[in-house]
């Protein structure tokens, strides 16, 4: 017999989902497949791992868009907008959000903090590679290369800018500000705990990103954008999970 309460959450899910998912894909935020995916995504997370860590997802899902939309037109005459105006599909969904969806599984299932600490650093370098790449492409002054340090032109794969990387720090630091006010401290994470694991992973796993398009990205045909997405939440994550363990 189906359990009531699990169809009630279900139901639930589905109309916060719906509420959030549908205005944005008629403003071309997320394609339909990004839509459908999101669906996947933001259920998952609500039915394992509660409301306070779909708020930290629904954030990513937030900024994503509002910094992508932010001086549009301004990124599409420099060349460096997204294409589609922006709008992600279902390989930037799961991309940047597989991995969370997992940890956050991982956590339901073990009851171990740890994986708290990965589905942190995941949503936090996924977020903040997003968001603060897109605040990026707006710096005035030309990025550097991340691999040379040597000034490039904005866009080139692997750039990176003080201003990026400065609303990457803010972004997390906000993320985990989110959690906290969700619920998410355990008694093995507290508040201070939640929000160091968070920035920490976040921070590497964007710095991770930039390294991974200046250098697999740039010279493997096959290596894609998603592929250095879906490896800058494992690095965020790991980072997260071992400085948990290590405190």
């Amino acid at each position: 017999m189906v359990d009531a309460n699990l169809l009630a959450q279900v139901a639930v899910a589905f109309v916060v989902c719906s509420l959030i998912g549908l205005p944005s894909y008629r403003i071309h935020v997320v394609s339909l497949s990004g839509l459908l995916s999101g669906y996947v995504m933001g259920i998952g997370v609500i039915l394992f791992g509660g409301w306070g860590a779909f708020f930290v997802i629904f954030m990513f899902f937030v900024l994503s868009g509002a910094t992508t939309k932010f001086h549009y037109d301004k990124k599409k005459k420099k060349g460096v907008a997204e294409a589609k105006g922006g709008a992600r599909g279902y390989k930037n969904v799961f991309g940047n959000g597989l991995l969370a969806l997992f940890m956050i599984m991982g956590w339901w299932h073990y009851g171990s903090a740890v994986f708290l600490a990965g589905y942190m650093g995941a949503a936090a370098s996924a977020t903040a590679d997003t968001a603060g790449g897109e605040i990026g492409r707006l710096s005035k002054s030309d990025p550097y290369l991340i691999t040379t340090l040597k000034r490039v032109p904005t866009g080139t794969e692997g750039a990176v800018s003080v201003l990026g990387k400065s609303a990457e720090v803010v972004i997390c630091i906000f993320l985990g500000l989110v959690a906290l006010a969700g619920g998410m401290t355990q008694e093995s994470l507290p508040w201070w705990n939640l929000l160091l694991v968070t920035g920490v992973g976040g921070f590497v796993g964007a710095t991770v990103d930039s390294y991974l398009g200046a250098t697999l990205e740039t010279s493997k045909a096959w290596f894609g954008n998603n592929h250095t997405n879906f490896l800058c939440t494992v690095a965020g994550a790991a980072t997260s999970m071992a400085l948990y363990l290590a405190l």
